[in-house]
């Protein structure tokens, strides 16, 4: 083993951060559940497939931001996904909600309560919401991985080896 492909691999690996993929992931799942509950609130309609792009755009930011290499880097991507997908439908539900009783999404955030969420997640999200997060997670777990050149792969593998 050639002690440079061993730095190399060393390097990339150490480049990895689950807490800025984390991080701007997050942010980016904060950004675009806004932009789903304006695009709702426009179209005065429920957009599910909205959580797709949500995915995606999720899995993008963790790899840009944590530069992931492991396992563990999809997998989180696939949690935030899923998780984001229920909050930006259950946001955008809330807000069409407040609008067809003439009332603020902040006056119906007193009135949650575990059975509204429940029925939220029975009646609203579904199965419908249920397959779109599930790609949703899926498309994120994909896109979350760093993908390395032949090179890099092969001085990352070497690395690994040598632990």
């Amino acid at each position: 083993m050639s002690f440079d492909s061993i730095q190399i691999g060393r390097s990339l690996h150490d480049e990895q951060s689950v807490w800025n993929g984390l991080y701007g992931a997050l942010i980016t799942a904060i950004i675009f559940n806004i932009i789903w509950v304006y695009v709702s609130m426009f179209f005065d309609r429920f957009f599910p497939w909205l959580a797709i792009i949500q995915g995606i755009l999720i899995g993008k930011s963790f790899k840009k931001y944590g530069h992931g290499l492991d396992w563990y880097f999809p997998i989180l991507a696939a949690i935030l996904a899923t998780l984001a997908s229920i909050t930006g439908s259950f946001l955008s539900a809330l807000n069409l909600t407040g609008r067809e009783f003439n009332t603020g999404a902040m006056n119906l955030i007193n009135e949650i309560t575990w059975h509204t969420l429940k029925t939220f997640m029975i009646n609203e999200f579904s199965i419908v919401g249920l397959i779109y997060a599930i790609f949703a997670a899926m498309l994120a777990a994909y896109y979350a991985k760093r993908h390395l050149s032949r090179a890099q792969s092969i001085a990352f593998r070497k690395y690994q080896e040598s632990k």
